[in-house]
Formats: C-alpha cells, structure tokens, sequence
C-alpha cells in the first residue's frame, strides 16, 4: 500500500503541472476530474483507427461451427468477464457459435475455470491472435461481445469491431457506454448479470435482420 500511495501522491503532483491532458474517453475525464484534476483542461480526444491494417488479411482463421457468430477478443481475465459470456452463452441454442481469441497461458487458472464451465457445443478458444490478424477475426463475426465487469477507459477493440461494422454487444459500464449506441450500434446489458446478456443475445439469434440494420448505422 505504501509505495501505491507514494506513486499516487507523485501522479497527481505531475498531473497537475500539465497545461492540458487528452483522455480518450469521457468516462476517463470524469474519472480523472473526480480525483481533483481540473476538467476544464482535459480535452477528450478518441484514439485512431489504422483501417489498412484491419483490411490488410493476414491470414485465414479456421471457419466458426454455426451462426450468428459472437467473439470475444481481449485479455482471458476475470475483470473482462468471460465467465459472465460463456455462462450466458451456455443457455443458447445449439446452431450459434461464440470464438473466444485470447492467451490462455496468462491465467491458467481462470483459464480452466472457463473451459469446466463450457456447456454449449458451439464456444471454441481460438488462443491468441496476433496483431496482425485482428481485422481477419473481425471479418468472421457479427458480433463482438465485451462483457466487462470492471470499468474501462475506451476498450479499441470495440472501435476496431466499428471500423469493421462489426456490431458490439458490451457491459453498460464505463466508457462502453459511449462506444456503443444502445439499439442503434450494438446493445448493453447490465454488467455481470448472466440473463441479461443471455436475454440480449437470444434476442439477436431469434431477429437475425438485426444484424444489418446495426451494422448500416454504425458511423465511419
């Protein structure tokens, strides 16, 4: 706790000397705001997007079982809340599939706690995806999920799922709520709860004409 302190104190100290700051998101702002930092002088500015990269093809990823096709890209830790997904995903029909890329090997425990949990014939762990070959996992899915259980300050992958005109189904939490447009780009559930996003996700498997009208108001 002490040196998390003295790293605090010396953060702020800093932070406060800067003439302006940009943060990403204005979740993030407000966060920064909240602990003192005044937020008339954080302009929030959102990352860039290297769309040729996502275009780029890297290389063929294996096909998924069935559709619709959910993924999740990201981290393999608690935090993110791939439990919450796969748990959710469980109460599904059998012909939809749900690919999880992410190292296995960075919480081998929570790692195996996912695969003992795994019920439905349709989720698969593709392991990690290199940089490269993001935009070539996009291009498989229609939709991205991102089920955090914990805040997050702007989450690129979903903007990478964007710039694909992949839709986003994400946690109402943080700076997701600003990524994703509620019945317009994607949808939210509530952060955690395993019917909500379970709710959410039948409903895109029962009104499969969903899928475009997302995808035709996502923005450039």
């Amino acid at each position: 706790a002490i040196p998390v302190a003295a790293r605090n104190l010396y953060l702020r100290h800093l932070l406060r000397s800067v003439d302006r700051l940009i943060a990403p998101s204005r979740f993030l702002r407000d966060q920064y705001a909240s602990e003192g930092l005044p937020a008339e002088r954080i302009d929030v500015i959102g990352h860039g997007l290297d769309h040729s990269r996502l275009a780029s093809g890297a290389k063929e990823l294996p096909p998924p079982s069935g559709h619709p096709h959910f993924g999740y890209l990201g981290s393999i830790a608690h935090p993110k809340g791939v439990h919450v997904l796969i748990e959710a995903f469980n109460t599904l029909p059998p012909g939809a599939a749900l690919t999880i890329y992410g190292d296995p090997q960075r919480f081998p425990e929570y790692t195996a706690r996912l695969r003992a949990l795994v019920r439905h014939p349709g989720i698969r762990f593709a392991g990690a995806l290199d940089y490269a070959s993001i935009g070539d996992a996009l291009r498989q899915l229609d939709y991205l999920v991102v089920p955090s259980i914990w805040y997050e300050s702007y989450v690129l992958v979903a903007q990478e799922a964007m710039g694909m005109k992949v839709p986003v189904v994400a946690s109402r939490l943080g700076a997701l709520i600003e990524r994703v447009k509620d019945g317009k780009t994607g949808r939210l559930f509530e952060p955690g709860d395993v019917a909500d996003l379970a709710r959410v996700l039948r409903d895109l498997i029962e009104h499969p004409e969903l899928c475009n009208r997302y995808r035709a108001s996502i923005p450039p």
